[in-house]
């Protein structure tokens, strides 16, 4: 199998796409009709673009409304399917791509179809060319594989042949165990899309929905497999609606595109040997702040109140390492690294470091994929960690246990830990990280971090932010001791909006420390002088209410502005500091059989923070 992409997938004109799909790695391309029938220029001249950017046709599609015809209409199919090979020849594709109709006019039955694709595969085959045959979702009478196949058996001829959709396939829940007994050289197109689980018609979802495999919440692997045990070798293609895409620029889309098709690639059988399995996760080893001078105090207060200790100072730079527990902080307040990004962004992580089993095969996977790769010289770093650069900017360093203890010790002088802080160490290790990310570098981000690491996704849901929607969703592994959480909003002035716009792109908006002890915790910031976010009275007495506590705890409650929920595991306290520099701000949360992430309390959040800002 070998990577193909279809031109609706991007945004821009036919130019604007073949160029970014070229740039993106891609060698074959599929040529969405409108595309070529909004171009300005004649078809020669497109052909010769797409030739002279590197790329190959693969197919020309989607010929709609072809089978089930009787009279006129059936003659003009067919004079439009002799118009469709002679564009296929000048483009130099030997391939047509025919969707399941939905003709008011059409009508069923296998044997009626299969007719009609036996002369047109007469027609093709005189040019030297073939059709391929999928089943829409929502045709009206073919919109199962299995019976879009029983119509290409019966058809009988050589020319005409398969068209596999992954979303068609799982929109309609069709089991995949029949995939497995369709011979792979019947089988011309594969076209792959992933979409997160909807309730909604099939057009809808489809034409608004679909993302690349990677995205979205179906199970594309299951599908990988059925399809390798047929032994198929053609295109294994992206053919994506999505309005986030219409709206992105082309070349971050078909970068993901690519991304997500050797994603595919690393699910088949020839490449279990070369590609390492995605990556287990165990959870964070650092995270590195940027932060001037002016606010650099600020973040050590915080850090002493919840028990931290400054262990060591770089020794190159302006730059410190705090330590609780496991969990490690570097403050970073170098003049000329952070000021490169403090200039645009303003406090806020730069860095992270990621707990993994082997750094090597990481990496090598990392290779693979096509993430963009950080090698320690490209950064001028004494350490010798490697990472990979999300679209956001930040650094996503991934580390053994040796790789991380080997990076402070080369790059830290120790210093006595009983120097800056007495408190006790009350935080036990990071709880979860949020980010705020425009829609297209959401996906981005996702899609690199379920192609490289071992995560489960959450359904995603919607925040009720006073000023609009905010949707979020969740990766996380399989004991939660690694939780991301994705927020974006076309809402100019919601929470999240207001984030990207201060910082000027998409980043990490706050941590979550978890700790044992929430209401000692939350006295040690107030000792500090740490603001945290008033919560509206009101919320108490509903609070109470909803789960029977004591009013000694509401009041406890009340008095540190903490906000509570439970679910049948058990219950949940959350505590927010008001924002660094206007942007970034830490969490602190303690879970009592709890497993969510406070979903119940991110609106009453997100009005409190709407108030305080």
């Amino acid at each position: 199998m070998y990577p193909s992409i279809a031109t609706v997938c991007l945004s821009g004109t036919l130019r604007e796409k073949v160029s970014a799909i070229s740039q993106a790695g891609f060698k074959h391309i599929e040529i969405f009709e409108n595309d070529l029938v909004s171009f300005d220029g004649s078809i020669k001249e497109a052909a010769s673009m797409i030739r002279d950017f590197g790329l190959q046709v693969v197919t020309l599609q989607p010929f709609r409304d072809f089978e089930g015809l009787q009279g006129k209409d059936r003659q003009l199919a067919f004079d439009r399917a002799k118009l469709k090979f002679d564009q296929m020849h000048e483009l130099d594709t030997d391939l047509l791509m025919v969707c399941s109709s939905t003709h008011p006019r059409a009508q069923g039955g296998i044997a009626q179809l299969a007719d009609d694709f036996n002369e047109l595969g007469e027609l093709a085959a005189a040019r030297n060319m073939r059709v391929a045959y999928e089943a829409l979702a929502w045709g009206s009478h073919i919109h199962d594989y299995r019976d879009s196949w029983e119509v290409v058996r019966q058809a009988n001829h050589s020319a005409v042949g398969l068209v596999l959709d992954t979303f068609h396939i799982f929109s309609r829940g069709t089991e995949l165990h029949a995939i497995s007994n369709i011979p792979g050289d019947r089988i011309f197109l594969v076209q792959t899309a992933d979409a997160p689980s909807l309730s909604m018609d099939h057009l809808s979802w489809s034409r608004h929905y679909r993302c690349f495999p990677g995205q979205g919440e179906l199970t594309i692997n299951a599908f990988m497999q059925a399809l390798a045990s047929t032994g198929y070798k053609g295109p294994l293609s992206h053919e994506i609606f999505n309005d986030i895409f219409r709206r992105s620029e082309p070349l971050q889309t078909a970068q993901d595109g690519y991304r997500s098709s050797q994603f595919l690639m690393s699910m088949l059988p020839e490449h279990k040997n070369d590609v390492p399995e995605p990556t287990h996760l165990s959870g964070f080893d650092f995270i590195e702040i940027a932060t001037q001078s002016k606010h650099l105090s600020r973040l050590q207060a915080l850090l002493q109140a919840v028990g931290f200790r400054r262990v060591g100072t770089h020794r190159n730079m302006q730059a410190e390492h705090w330590q609780c527990n496991d969990v490690q902080f570097v403050l970073n307040s170098d003049p000329h690294f952070a000021d490169q990004f403090l200039e645009k962004r303003g406090t806020g992580v730069v860095a992270l470091g990621l707990k993994v089993d082997s750094t090597y095969a990481t990496t090598k996977r990392a290779n693979f994929i096509g993430m963009p790769v950080v090698e320690p010289e490209q950064v001028n770093a004494l350490h010798n960690m490697v990472g990979m650069q999300n679209v956001d900017g930040t650094v996503w360093y991934w580390v053994d246990t040796s790789t991380s203890q080997h990076a402070f010790d080369s790059a830290f002088n120790k210093q006595d830990e009983n120097a800056d802080s007495h408190n006790p160490s009350i935080i036990t290790q990071i709880d979860h990280i949020s980010l705020s990310q425009s829609y297209p570098d959401f996906l981005s981000t996702l899609l690199s971090f379920r192609s490289l690491f071992e995560l489960n996704i959450s359904p995603a849901f919607d925040v009720f932010d006073p000023q609009g929607l905010i949707q979020s969703q969740v990766i996380y592994n399989s004991d939660s001791s690694f939780q991301l959480a994705f927020n974006a909003s076309d809402a100019k002035s919601t929470t999240s909006a207001q984030f990207i716009q201060r910082a000027k792109g998409s980043g990490v908006q706050h941590l979550a420390l978890r700790t044992d002890d929430i209401f000692t915790c939350a006295q040690s910031l107030v000792d500090a002088g740490v603001a945290c976010i008033r919560i509206p009275e009101n919320y108490y007495p509903d609070l109470q209410a909803r789960f029977g506590l004591e009013s000694s705890v509401c009041h406890k409650l009340k008095r540190y502005n903490i906000l509570y929920d439970e679910d049948d595991k058990g219950g949940f306290y959350q505590l927010y500091t008001q924002p660094i520099d206007g942007r970034f701000y830490f969490e602190f949360v303690q879970r009592q059989g709890y497993t969510g992430l406070g979903a119940a309390n991110a609106w009453l959040r997100a009005a409190a923070q709407q108030i305080s800002n």
